[in-house]
């Protein structure tokens, strides 16, 4: 066997492309011709010549090669039985006949075995356009093969985190209960959902939030064995398909999981920390077929993040409300998506003038099946599920375009309430300016209300969300004041206008006189006017009165009812004075 060469001719000209040829060729002169003639057309050359068989396999085995140039007719070594072993070690390398004996039939015979061209050693100039058609050939074979290889993978696996998809967890837990039927083994399935996760997207992006589900995927896959399976089923929602595990065993790993994922994750060097709820099913007890323990195991999960308690096994007692939750998920966001949502409204009246100062929006659900639901049927679902968001803007949009538009005869000023979710998404103050201006409302239609709660998860960034809101002429009232536990340095920074005492205390009157009264001299001491929900009464009404209060609401004054049946109300209300 020769030895290897490495001939690299530089030329003084532009930088040339490299060139590794692997030339099966058993004449030296006629070696170099071919060379020459690649580094005239523009190539830097390495190479190796060979002639035998073993000389081509110790070639295969140094490096990688680009092309490979043989002589048809040797003595020692055909070019047929080149090409032959060329294509088991590459299917797809151009192979180019160079040689002065073939005839026209052994021509056809050797590009019927394979070769892409032969080239007659006396006419060597057609051989760079010929090496530069291969290349470019065979690049864009491989182009298409990896695209199609990159299709097949992200058919079965999460393009950014690499774990299966969920196509591919339901392929493998299928053949996993298929073996366990077989077995009598154990099977557990974990449903894993993240808690707090979309306060890393509001406050770093969505480059951030993808960083976190990266790592979260690391975490998983360093805690499991290679026989289990990590999956991620969409969003924050991650699957641990556990072999040979039974309920006990998976709810010591799901201890575990919560133990690592509670573990803080370094993004653009700020710490953040998002807990997970947990939902395990197993076979045989919960589901012998993938969907059963998909589902039993997402009910689970529902049960784990709704009680708090982080982990959840599945129990059939929890399964009918469990089922309903799951169904209003999904109707809830069709309800979005469909409008069928509408608003009933309560006028806020000063306890001064009588005159009705603004009216608060109450969202219902016009349910195609269940009719009208009020909020405590699906306002804490929409919270826990991310759709508070797109629910509230669409109910912003509703009251501007009923209560705010120019054509509506009798404008008044709309509270819409707003959830901590909201206090942490910096494009707020963005999206309801341009419900304003699609309405050409002005500011001053719209009042926005928030818990003590929801501004005391994140302070400074409630506190900045809301100062952008006021600054563009937006009142902010704090709801429900007295139940929470803000401080009364915050309550000073606040940038609100106005405090609303809880029901829970108006309707203690008179009893919880010294409460109300306190809360309304601080609310004056802060500049801020004070309004009392839940009045029912005449008498709780005029103790208002005496204890300085500025506004209340409740059903003495009016229950909530549709727009055009409120808009009746104010009008008849404001024509017959005092109460």
């Amino acid at each position: 066997m020769h030895t290897i060469l490495a001939w690299h001719l530089a030329l003084t000209s532009a930088p040339m492309n490299t060139l590794r040829v692997i030339l099966v060729e058993d004449s030296e002169d006629d070696a170099v011709l071919v060379i020459r003639e690649l580094v005239r057309g523009g190539y830097e050359v390495t190479f190796t010549r060979v002639d035998t068989a073993e000389g081509l396999i110790a070639a295969w085995e140094e490096t990688r090669w680009d092309v490979a140039i043989g002589d048809f007719s040797m003595p020692r070594f055909s070019g047929t039985a080149a090409l032959a072993l060329v294509r088991q070690f590459d299917a797809e390398m151009p192979f180019i006949f160079v040689s002065g004996t073939i005839g026209e039939d052994a021509a056809v015979a050797a590009m019927r075995s394979g070769a892409q061209d032969y080239i007659m050693k006396g006419n060597l100039k057609r051989l760079v356009p010929a090496v530069e058609r291969e290349l470019r050939e065979v690049a864009s074979r491989r182009s298409r093969r990896q695209a199609e290889e990159r299709l097949a993978y992200l058919a079965y696996h999460d393009a950014l985190t690499g774990l299966a998809n969920r196509v591919l967890l339901n392929d493998r837990l299928t053949q996993a209960l298929l073996v366990a039927q077989r077995s009598a083994e154990p099977i557990a399935l974990l449903i894993i959902d993240l808690d707090h996760f979309k306060s890393v997207n509001d406050s770093l992006g969505h480059h951030a939030g993808d960083r976190m589900l990266q790592e979260v995927g690391a975490r998983l896959r360093a805690l499991v064995r290679e026989s289990d399976t990590v999956a991620r089923l969409g969003g924050d929602e991650f699957a641990v398909m556990l072999r040979n595990v039974d309920a006990q065993r998976a709810t010591t790993m799901g201890g575990k999981v919560l133990i690592r994922l509670n573990e803080p994750y370094v993004i653009q060097n700020r710490p953040f920390v998002v807990g997970a709820s947990i939902g395990i099913a197993t076979f045989p007890e919960h589901g012998t077929t993938a969907d059963s323990m998909l589902q039993k195991a997402d009910i689970a999960m529902y049960v784990a993040k709704s009680g708090g308690c982080g982990i959840a096994v599945y129990a059939p007692d929890r399964d009918r409300p469990a089922h309903r939750r799951l169904a209003l998920t999904t109707e809830l966001r069709e309800g979005i998506e469909h409008d069928q949502f509408v608003c009933h409204y309560q006028p806020i009246v000063s306890l001064r003038t009588n005159e009705v100062i603004r009216i608060e929006a109450l969202a219902r659900w016009q349910h195609p099946t269940q009719g009208l639901l009020g909020p405590e049927e699906f306002v804490s679902l929409a919270e826990q599920t991310g759709l508070i968001e797109p629910l509230t803007m669409l109910l912003i949009d509703k009251v501007l375009r009923e209560w705010a538009a120019p054509r509506v005869c009798l404008p008044i000023q709309v509270a819409v309430n707003l959830s901590a979710r909201h206090l942490r998404d910096p494009d707020l103050p963005d999206r309801v300016a341009e419900v304003l201006r699609r309405h050409r409302a002005p500011p001053s239609a719209l009042a926005l209300e928030i818990t003590e709660n929801s501004i005391m998860s994140d302070p400074d960034r409630s506190i900045a969300c809301l100062s952008r809101l006021r600054e563009m002429g937006i009142s902010v009232a704090v709801d429900d004041y007295g139940t929470g536990y803000s401080s009364l340095s915050y309550l000073r920074d606040l940038p609100v206008d106005e405090l609303k005492i809880d029901r829970l205390f108006v309707s203690g009157l008179p009893i919880d006189a010294a409460i109300v009264r306190s809360t309304i001299e601080l609310a004056h001491n802060l500049g801020l006017n004070i309004v009392a929900e839940g009045v029912e009464s005449m008498a709780v009404r005029d103790h208002l009165r005496t204890l300085g209060c500025d506004s209340a609401q409740g059903t003495f004054f009016a229950a909530p009812e549709g727009a055009e049946a409120t808009r009746r109300w104010v009008v008849r209300h404001a024509s017959q004075g005092l109460v």
